[in-house]
Parts: C-alpha cells; structure tokens; sequence
C-alpha cells in the first residue's frame, strides 16, 4: 500500500511561537529535519517536504536503500531549484507558486517553506496530492495533528486507517509538556518534583517553591522541541544547562519579583491568565526541579491498533551540547535497572496511549540522576530524531542491530560537498556503509545551506564506533 510520507516538522502543536521567529538558523534546521523523513521511503511512496531533497542526497538515499526512484514521487513546499514538486519518474509540471507555498503559506528562510496549515492546504498542493493518491494510500506524517486529518479528509482517504482519534487533535495533547505531568503522575511514572502554571506570578513562585530539591529549576514551554526557548534557574550558574536556552542566576536572597522581572526578559509566559497579548496562545508553563549532571536517554516505541502490544523500537543516550545533537544506540554502560525501569515504563505510557486511541511512534524522553534515579521528563506522540535512525540502521545492520552494534549520530558535521563526501566515505574500507564490522551512513543533507550533514556510524563495539566517528570527522575536515 502506497505512503504519503509529511515531514510537518513545524506544526503549531510542536512550537508555540510564531514561525518567524525562527530566524535563518533556525528556519534552514527545521528544513533540514523535514528531509531525514526520507529515509523512511519505500518504492512507491510519495515524499512531501519543506524544501526539495538534493540531487546528490536523492541519488545516495536510492543507492543505500535499493530505491527505484522511477516509482517514487518527491514533493516540496518551496520553490528550491526551480521546481516545487519533483519525481524520480521525472513527472511533468510542479506545484508551482500556489502549490509550493499556497500564496498564503509560511514561507520560511533559506530555500524552504514551512508545512503550516495554510501550506499543507492550499489549493494548488492539495489539488497535486488529490490527484497522486487514492483510497488505498496511507499517510505518515511527521505529527499527526489536526491539519493532517483534514487533509485526510479533503483527499478522502479511507476513514479506517485515519481514527477520528487524530480529527478531535488527540495527538496534539500528546505533545504538551503540561498535559504529559497530568497522567503521568496519574499512572504513577517517575517524573521530577514539578507545577503547571499558567501565568507568570506562578510560575515565579513555583521556581522559588522548587529550587531547595536540587538548588536549580528549568522552566518549559509547554509546545516547543528540541528545547527551544527553556529556561534554567540556578544558584550555580557553571552547571551544565542541558536542555535550556537561557540560565539565570538565582541566589538565597530572589524574591518573586526577581524571577517575574527575569521571566518577563526571556520567556514567554502571560503575564495575567485571563490577559493573553495578542498573538500569544494561552499554553501553560512546566516548571520543574532540574537534576545537574544527568544522562539523558530515550526510547521509541511503536504503538499499534489492539490487541498488539507497543513495541520499543530502540533506545539510547540522547547527547546534549548542551541541546540535544545525537544519540548513542542502544545507551553505553546504562545500569541494569535504571534500563529495565526506562523500558517498563515506556511500555506502559504506550499502553495509556494506546487505550486512548493513538497509533504511531511514541517518543520517551527520561534522565538518569546522578543518585541514580531514572525519571521521565515528557512524551512526544509523533516521529521522532531516532525514527529515521533507526529505519536507517535496520536496513543496513539488521532488526536486531542493538543487539549486536553500537550506533552514534550527530547532527552538525561541517561539509561544503556533500556528494564529494558521500563518495569518499564510500572509498574507505572501515567507512563504507556495506554492513561490516564499521562503517557510517550520511543521513541528512544540509551543506547547500548551512555546511553541515547528519551522520550515523557504527560498530561492533562501542569503541569500535567511536574509531569509525573519529575518522569520519577526520576524512570531512581534511576534504
């Protein structure tokens, strides 16, 4: 059965701030995200992304997964290289000015537009989806929110495969940080000593309440990825701030309106709960006792329709400099319990998501605290950073590589030519990426815009792994 694979890596239920806001940095990185959806394609497939995927990146996709491109139709919201839909068929006509970006569409800086609302539902990109698919198609998008249903709808797939679970924005919930508290503490998961708050007299004061757990107290916005726009309050400033975007030094002395006035400079809270200043969504604030020098890890599991149980697809260390920029899979020297307690309970936290009506990747998030306790930090019901990882390391290692392979990514190798490397990588007999007992895989191809490429690499060890990293990093730099 043929896919429609959506790399909506922007929905509003992900970031709750304004697109625009991202900046060219940031902007080109949600780009670069919606491409690695790529590694999920199968022949016959379709591919919709912010930006088109490179011809270089194209052509090695195929080669490293036995794709026939001749079947498989790529799409992009932007106009990137003179054409906004492009197909390995070589299908004439694109989705042109209307179907790129929906003249009213996001238009995001360098070569890429945002899969908004207003993108994904234009009348020129639907008009090309509703004559690609059909009934027998399926979508899988990044985050199956309540546009993606709709465009369900309007493209009249069949209602079975699309549970009115996801068309009353279930999944959206399961993406807020506040709501995770909830039925977390509900089910008795381990979680850190925290407070939802609304407004910003709250939240100051929830901070003040927290910060004899630990003597440091990070505050989340309640729809944002990969950290952005957290906030670390701490009477040790030198501590690692994992996670957050700013830290504030705090000491015994701060009153509540200390903390407002700091809040009030660098994170987006309401300042009255009734009051919302225009364009700002009343979401609720996560503050929560902050653990300096934990591990971070994180497990994926794939929850099916009933009776099948959620399966953990794969679990690791998450490596934070200082936000997340990788994954070491499955997680290095991890003590025994602390990985039996991190697999149980993500199983469990599948099975309440299951139960209400979820189906697709779950992404669990947990820190390990330097006494030893493993506790979860939230859940994101959607695709995650290992989901293209892990689809990546199946095909080239096995099902059950974990077992047998240590896998390491980051996300930021600096590369001008990404075909130049692709090439020599595929030279060196302990990078080439045949499934021996070393080797690396480039994952996503960012260098036109930022000078970068996502890698993965491998090795039977841990350290032989760790060798294959260093000489990849080497090979780039001397190219």
């Amino acid at each position: 059965m043929p896919r429609l694979i959506i790399g909506n890596v922007t929905s509003e239920y992900m970031f709750g701030c304004a697109l625009e806001s991202f900046g060219a940095k940031g902007s080109a990185k949600q780009h670069a995200i919606s491409t690695r959806t790529a590694w999920l394609l199968r022949d016959g497939d379709a591919l919709l992304t912010h930006r088109p995927l490179t011809e270089e990146f194209r052509d090695y996709l195929a080669a490293t997964l036995g794709l026939d491109l001749s079947t498989v139709t790529f799409l992009s919201a932007s106009e990137e290289g003179g054409g906004g839909t492009e197909t390995g068929a070589g299908a004439e006509g694109s989705a042109g000015a209307e179907g790129s970006a929906g003249a009213e569409g996001s238009a995001g800086a360098e070569g890429g537009t945002f899969l908004d609302h207003d993108t994904l539902l234009s009348p020129g990109l639907l008009g090309r989806l509703r004559d690609l698919t059909g009934p027998d198609w399926q979508l899988l998008p990044y985050l199956y929110d309540r546009t993606i249903a709709e465009l369900a709808r309007r493209l009249e797939l069949s209602p079975d495969d699309h549970p009115a679970f996801f068309d009353q924005g279930g999944s959206d919930v399961f993406n807020s940080k506040s709501f995770f508290r909830i039925w977390a503490e509900g089910l008795g998961v381990p979680v850190a000593p925290g407070r939802v708050c609304r407004n910003r007299a709250a939240t100051a004061r929830a901070v003040l309440d927290l910060l004899p757990h630990t003597g440091a107290v990070i505050v989340k916005e309640d729809f944002s990825a990969s950290g952005y726009g957290n906030v670390l309050f701490t009477h040790d400033p030198d501590i690692p701030a994992l996670g957050a975007s700013t830290t504030h030094r705090v000491t015994s002395a701060s009153t509540a309106e200390d903390v407002e006035r700091l809040l009030a400079g660098s994170f987006p809270a309401v300042a009255v709960t009734r009051d919302f200043p225009a364009g700002l969504r009343p979401s609720e604030t996560v503050v929560e006792a902050y653990y300096p020098y934990s591990r971070t890890l994180y497990s994926e599991v794939d929850v099916p329709a009933p009776p099948t149980a959620p399966t953990v697809l794969n679990h690791g260390d998450m490596r934070m400099e200082p936000v997340w920029n990788g994954f070491a899979i499955p997680p290095l020297d991890l003590p025994a319990t602390a990985e039996s307690t991190m697999l149980h309970w993500s199983r469990e936290m599948a099975r309440y998501l299951q139960t209400t009506g979820y189906r697709g990747y779950v992404n669990c998030d947990s820190i390990l605290t330097a006494d030893g306790r493993l506790l979860f930090n939230e859940v994101n019901a959607r695709v995650g950073g290992c989901t293209h990882v892990d689809a990546a390391a199946r095909h080239l290692l096995g099902d059950d590589y974990q077992v047998h392979h240590t896998v390491l990514t980051r996300n930021d190798l600096p590369c001008t030519d990404f075909g130049k490397l692709a090439w020599a990588t595929g030279q060196d007999p302990q990078l080439s990426p045949d499934g021996g007992s070393t080797g690396a895989l480039l994952l996503v191809d960012d260098a036109p815009w930022t000078g970068t490429v996502q890698y993965l690499v491998h090795g039977d060890t841990p350290a032989a792994a760790a060798r294959a990293e260093e000489r990849l990093r080497a090979l780039a730099e001397n190219l």
